[in-house]
């Protein structure tokens, strides 16, 4: 994967931004995928324990594909941005086996990995309000099966990583590869939880 980006912004004033446009692109597909991933976390230990059962069906597999595409020459603190083996742990807290992992499809590009990245690095947002939800939990193994859902809460992870997105000249160049890359992340949150 060639590293191309750019210092300055990648919309113009009046142009949609790298990020609106992924977020416009994927709004429905990103609404499911809340949808499906909503429980009552502070008090079902069986729900919170199939949201990261679903969740470790797509997170390892994508993450492979993008380290096979490449992203540490995009992102040399991809080491850092990994969390498919805290999910791992929080299911080990809960006594749940990792589930069968689903193949994610390649990253054919910087651009395509782009957007399956935008997924991934997302997730943060809305794993800070889970992660509220979750701590409520009178159970303690749940409490504690949060690595997941923490991790990079205290860091400047997707902030960085939108800067680097509205700079790339993959994006800017192939924004349709990014939305294509970004809807197959979701795409594959939304499939059905295979067995092992």
């Amino acid at each position: 994967m060639t590293v191309m980006h750019r210092t300055r912004p990648m919309a113009a004033p009046g142009q949609t931004s790298a990020r609106h446009l992924l977020r416009a692109a994927t709004a429905e597909l990103h609404a499911h995928v809340d949808a499906r991933f909503s429980g009552p976390f502070e008090a079902d230990r069986a729900a919170y324990g199939a949201f990261l059962t679903a969740l470790a069906t797509a997170v390892p597999p994508l993450e492979r594909t993008l380290e096979a595409a490449g992203i540490e020459q995009l992102f040399e603190d991809w080491p850092q941005r990994r969390r498919a083996g805290l999910l791992a742990l929080d299911l080990a807290d809960l006594g749940l086996p990792s589930p069968a992992a689903r193949v994610a499809p390649a990253a054919g590009s910087e651009a395509h990995a782009m957007g399956m990245l935008y997924v991934l690095e997302g997730s943060r947002l809305g794993g800070k309000l889970l992660l509220r939800r979750v701590l409520g939990n009178a159970d303690p193994e749940v409490r504690r099966a949060t690595r997941y859902l923490a991790h990079g809460s205290d860091s400047a992870l997707w902030s960085s990583f939108v800067g680097r997105l509205e700079t790339s000249d993959a994006v800017d160049r192939a924004p349709d590869e990014a939305i294509a890359g970004a809807r197959e992340a979701f795409s594959l949150f939304m499939a059905d939880i295979p067995h092992a």
